[in-house]
């Protein structure tokens, strides 16, 4: 019989037996998915534990199927997840991709962004807690096993982590029909935004975001408008703009004029005497977008309404940039002239064929860092001039460009160079992905690009 292995890592803070609990919430959660999955397939289940010190090797990746992640604030700050995440970038060649492929991450309780590796930007991801509506530090996890609560929760969370595997482990492949984006920018909705996104997914439709811990999108100028670019159709919840200025409700209301944005008003939520007047005010100003249609009906109905106007409209092709010029990143240690920058430009052999680009005159590091990460996203060809012998400047921007896969779309890079002087002291077997090239000054770039646009 096949045999299907499931790595589960997690602290032992998350799975404390309560006094009247025979299993702990992790014990529980893994029991359940063997149980639910040997049901289903026709294969052994064999299912591991690693605590929060053991590292995720190479050999545990290869031989694992999915490997689940169990986190909290506990296991973030008490487990060694960023030197796991290290290991397996430098054993798979900074692979994002790959290795996000058989990651998938269960929130027993809120992470921020910024505290989780880059290993872990999997888009899939299974959230067991409830913020809380008034203070956002308050939270409430899912319990499967307490009689006395309403558990319909845990079980739909638990439903979605049973079918994704299936899917994985069977190898189980869905034609996408459509994509739609389901704003999740407020709490009071955020049920019904699951029931909506379960329905459509059961209907074959990509869902995007698919979570609100996207890597990717924390380094978008607009995370929002990013992926409803991606999207056919967008829903919204009318509770992201009543708060808003009326310049911004506007900035709002006009992104995007082509594509078709559904805004589901509750019956319940209508009704409350503080928000009546908000939602009225709310579907009068949204008038005058013909794009744009405000919805009041139950949810059920509502799903309905979805699904007609999904069948009206059309798969957009995926859009395709029209320009033919590669794109040519220049990150340098040294001020590159501005006339050799504009010669640069004028050369015929160069601009015909590569668009140049090279950041210089930004206001501050915010701005500085989204204009980076776009970069690191689009660019065909990186050069790091390396000319002040600042190695751990170098071992970061060498660092980021090998992480650019999985900051991307399918795209590969053509060529890592880094132009250094002669004199330059930094250990060569370190960067043996990249072409080194000794020049004696960095204005010297342009001979390499005249070779490269031959």
């Amino acid at each position: 019989m096949k045999a299907n292995h499931i790595v589960i890592k997690f602290t032992p803070n998350d799975n404390i037996k309560g006094s009247d609990q025979d299993l702990g919430w992790v014990d529980y959660f893994a029991e359940l998915l063997k149980t639910s999955l040997s049901y289903q397939l026709e294969s052994e289940i064999n299912i591991s534990y690693k605590n929060e010190l053991d590292l995720i090797t190479k050999e545990d990746f290869e031989q694992a199927d999915l490997i689940f992640y169990i986190l909290s604030p506990a296991m973030v700050f008490a487990s060694n997840i960023n030197q796991d995440s290290a290991e397996l970038e430098q054993a798979f060649n900074f692979d994002i991709p790959l290795i996000n492929s058989k990651i998938k991450k269960v929130f027993k309780a809120p992470v921020k962004i910024e505290d989780l590796p880059l290993s872990l930007s999997t888009p899939t991801y299974y959230r067991f807690y409830d913020h809380g509506l008034i203070n956002e530090n308050e939270y409430e996890t899912y319990e499967g096993w307490n009689k006395y609560q309403e558990n319909n929760n845990y079980w739909q969370v638990f439903a979605d982590v049973v079918l994704d595997t299936i899917a994985t482990l069977s190898g189980e492949e869905k034609t996408i029909e459509n994509r739609i984006f389901i704003s999740d920018k407020n709490k009071k909705y955020y049920h019904y935004r699951n029931i909506i996104k379960r329905e459509l997914k059961s209907f074959n439709s990509e869902i995007f975001p698919d979570e609100d811990y996207s890597i990717e999108a924390n380094y978008m100028e607009d995370p929002e408008q990013f992926f409803m670019k991606k999207c056919d159709m967008t829903i919204h919840f009318p509770d992201e703009f009543i708060h808003l200025t009326s310049v911004k409700r506007q900035e709002a209301f006009n992104k995007l004029p082509e594509t078709k944005r559904l805004i589901w008003f509750s019956p319940e939520e209508s009704q409350k005497p503080e928000k009546k007047a908000q939602y009225d005010e709310l579907k009068v100003q949204l008038k005058p977008y013909p794009n744009i249609e405000a919805i009041e009906s139950t949810i059920e109905e509502f799903k309905e309404i979805i699904k007609e106007n999904l069948a009206k409209i059309k798969i957009k092709p995926e859009k395709v940039d029209d320009s033919s010029k590669e794109i040519i990143y220049i990150i340098s240690d040294t001020k590159i002239k501005s006339e050799n920058f504009e010669k640069l430009n004028r050369d015929k052999s160069i601009f015909e064929k590569f668009d140049l680009k090279i950041i210089d005159k930004v206001e501050n590091v915010t701005d500085y860092r989204l204009l980076h990460y776009s970069l690191l996203r689009k660019a065909d060809y990186f050069f790091i001039l390396f000319f002040k012998n600042n190695i751990p400047w170098l071992n970061s921007i060498s660092s980021e460009i090998k992480k650019a896969p999985g900051f991307r779309n399918e795209k590969s890079i053509s060529g890592k160079y880094i132009l250094y002087k002669n004199n330059s002291i930094f250990s060569k077997e370190k960067f043996e992905d990249f072409d080194l090239i000794e020049k004696q000054d960095s204005n010297e770039l342009i001979d390499e690009l005249k070779k490269l646009a031959s």
